[in-house]
């Protein structure tokens, strides 16, 4: 796969306040592209220029490492830094600009042994399996194809959701053998899927709406990622990915490696 062709990740850490990217999230992103943006949350005060004169330097120290951990798992990296006073609406802008097609929301991790990977019948099937493809590629790890029916009536239309990954994710060249299947019916949907995340090292699933601001930070994802402590990736829908444009903000000073 060349590089054109990988999957684009967008990577926001909050390096001064000691965020990181641990070893095994590393090496399962080593087979995408990566848009690392160390970024600091300004206090309202704070002007952007003051704080980049001041920063600037043990930013880019903190952001090398990670370029050097990368490039030595054989990964594809860029980098920013962003200094500004609405990080959330920073990471949807730069996600727009650099068509980024997933984002990570960051937790500790000590492997990558087993990926979640929750469907659901909004989400983009073959986008989402063609990120899990490239992170399979670059660990061992196996993959739990999940869906979660809210009736014993809808887990035909589950089980058809995870045919098509399966059937995808084949076709990416991932193994038949590391994938397994599991359908539940829930009640509580959110629950069971933030309980099943705990017991995994990676979340793989789609976003629900065109808004990285409304669904990556907050709703599903946020609640699987915040309530499981599990890192999880968001893959963003196509029509975002393709149709929309941000402004750029004027109280952000960023610099771009």
């Amino acid at each position: 796969m060349t590089d054109s062709d990988r999957p684009k990740v967008l990577v926001p850490l909050a390096v001064l306040d000691g965020e990181s990217l641990a070893p095994a999230l590393v090496e399962a992103l080593s087979g995408v592209s990566v848009e690392l943006v160390g970024y600091h949350d300004l206090p309202e005060q704070t002007p952007p220029g003051q704080a980049r004169m001041q920063f600037e330097e043990r930013m880019e120290g903190e952001l090398a490492d990670l370029v050097t951990a990368f490039e030595e798992a054989g990964g594809t990296v860029e980098t920013r830094i962003v200094f500004t006073h609405e990080p959330e609406q920073t990471f949807e802008r730069v996600a727009i600009e650099e068509s980024c097609d997933a984002v990570l929301l960051n937790n500790p991790a000590t492997a990558v042994e087993d990926v979640l990977i929750p469907l659901r019948g909004e989400v983009n099937v073959e986008r989402i399996a063609a990120l899990v493809a490239s992170v399979l590629e670059a660990t061992d790890a196996t993959a739990t194809l999940y869906h979660v029916a809210e009736s014993e009536d809808d887990r035909g239309a589950g089980r058809e959701l995870i045919d098509a990954a399966v059937e995808s994710l084949v076709a990416d060249g991932v193994s038949r053998e590391r994938l397994t299947e599991e359908t539940v019916v829930s009640e509580t949907p959110v629950k069971t899927l933030v309980a099943a995340a705990s017991e995994t090292d990676l979340v793989v699933m789609g976003e629900s709406k065109p808004s990285i601001q409304e669904r990556v930070f907050g709703e599903v994802s946020e609640q699987v990622s915040t309530q499981s402590v599990t890192p999880a990736l968001v893959v963003r829908r196509l029509s975002t990915v393709e149709n929309e444009r941000a402004e750029p903000e004027d109280e952000t000073v960023e610099e771009s490696g």
